[in-house]
């Protein structure tokens, strides 16, 4: 399948893609288990997704949450008459057609509107009972599904890196880090990232971030009750500048990270 490699992991099928833009590339994963799709691969990638999700038989499909390199697809789905579920605070802001800057155009491709349905504490995926949990700071609607017989999570954005470099300006590393130990009170190993993909040290790598921050935050505090600004240390934490800063006009920006930790403080 030309630009998309699948694989299998235990009970799990994934399809790979890379997206690159002006010197920045990510990898986007989607995921199959039980018959559920778990998220859906950005638009700009519908024709790769569009053939994989036609060789997999799929009854459902789960955002993780709403962003466009998630939900990309699911107008798509909908309209082959696969229920897609989301968060509910995020049912009204996938009913409309996503507004996005130029640089997330370019790099994911449009997201139209589509009726989602709302997601409960659980979810039924064949015979099995995937617990819905909630685990904002990414983004407002980010849910984990949790597959305790398996001891398998699939972790949306909540993951991605044990070490954070960069995010979005409306996200909120305390928060996330509330989500981060939240997911540690449950009994798993393996964690299937959107853009990390297979992680068999999952619980592992999950519990390293949440220390990594957790002793960033220490510092960062530290320096700020020092009198130093929110630009001097982002510039000792993190004094190079990675492109995605430049292209999305600092939407994403290392200095976000530093400034939630004081603001959240």
């Amino acid at each position: 399948m030309r630009g998309l490699q699948t694989g299998r992991h235990n009970h799990v099928v994934f399809a790979r893609a890379t997206v690159k833009l002006l010197g920045s590339r990510l990898d986007v994963y989607v995921f199959v288990a039980d018959g559920m799709l778990v998220d859906t691969g950005p638009s700009k990638l519908a024709r790769a997704f569009t053939v994989f999700f036609q060789s997999q038989a799929i009854d459902r499909a789960v955002l993780t949450h709403f962003h466009e390199d998630h939900s990309g697809n699911a107008p798509w789905l909908v309209k082959q008459g696969v229920p897609v579920y989301v968060h509910p605070a995020a049912v009204p802001v996938c009913e409309k057609p996503a507004r996005l800057p130029l640089y997330r155009r370019l790099f994911w491709g449009r997201r139209d509107g589509f009726s989602p349905r709302a997601l409960g504490e659980v979810l039924q995926a064949g015979d099995k009972a995937w617990q819905v949990l909630e685990v904002p700071g990414h983004s407002f609607d980010h849910v984990a599904l949790y597959d305790p017989e398996r001891g398998a999570v699939f972790t949306g954005d909540l993951f991605v890196s044990p070490k954070t470099r960069i995010i979005m300006r409306p996200e909120n590393i305390p928060q996330t880090m509330r989500s981060l130990r939240k997911l540690l009170q449950y009994d798993f190993r393996v964690v299937y990232c959107s853009h990390a993909g297979v992680v068999e040290d999952g619980r592992e790598l999950v519990a390293r971030k949440l220390e990594y921050l957790e002793n960033l935050r220490g510092e960062v505090l530290e320096l700020h009750r020092q009198g130093w600004s929110i630009r001097a240390i982002n510039k000792k934490f993190f004094p190079k500048t990675l492109p995605l800063t430049y292209i999305s006009g600092k939407e994403w920006a290392s200095e976000h990270i530093i400034r939630s930790m004081i603001e959240d403080s």
